[in-house]
C-alpha cells in the first residue's frame, strides 16, 4: 500500500511539474512568421514615437483564426486587435483554444 501511494504521489508530482514548466509562447516558427508578416503589412511601427515591446495574448480558434484577448499596452491595444483579430493562419500546428503570449517588438523607423 505504501508503494502504491508513493508511486501515485510521484506521478502526480511529475504531472504538476510538467504543467508548471510548460511555456505559453508559440513554438511554431511558421505561425510566428505569419503573425510577424501581418504586423509588418499593417505598418504599425510608423505610428510609434520610440521602440516598444508589446506582449500580445491570443488564441487560435477552430477556424484557425487568431483571436487577440489582450495586450499590455493600452494605447496600442485597439490597433493590434484590428490588425490581428480573425486573420487566418496557414500553419495548423498550433493548439486550438490555447492561450499564447507573444512579445512583439515595434521599432521606430
Amino acid at each position: 500500500m505504501r508503494i502504491t501511494k508513493s508511486l501515485m504521489f510521484t506521478a502526480l508530482f511529475a504531472l504538476i511539474l510538467g504543467t508548471a514548466s510548460a511555456t505559453t509562447n508559440p513554438e511554431n516558427k511558421t505561425a510566428r512568421k505569419e503573425i510577424k508578416t501581418l504586423i509588418q503589412k499593417s505598418n504599425l511601427a510608423a505610428d510609434i514615437q520610440k521602440d516598444v515591446t508589446v506582449h500580445v495574448t491570443f488564441m487560435v480558434n477552430d477556424k484557425n483564426e487568431i483571436i487577440v484577448t489582450s495586450t499590455d499596452k493600452a494605447n496600442l491595444d485597439r490597433i493590434i486587435k484590428y490588425t490581428l483579430n480573425y486573420k487566418k493562419l496557414e500553419s495548423t500546428d498550433m493548439q486550438l483554444n490555447k492561450t499564447y503570449t507573444l512579445p512583439v517588438v515595434l521599432k521606430k523607423y
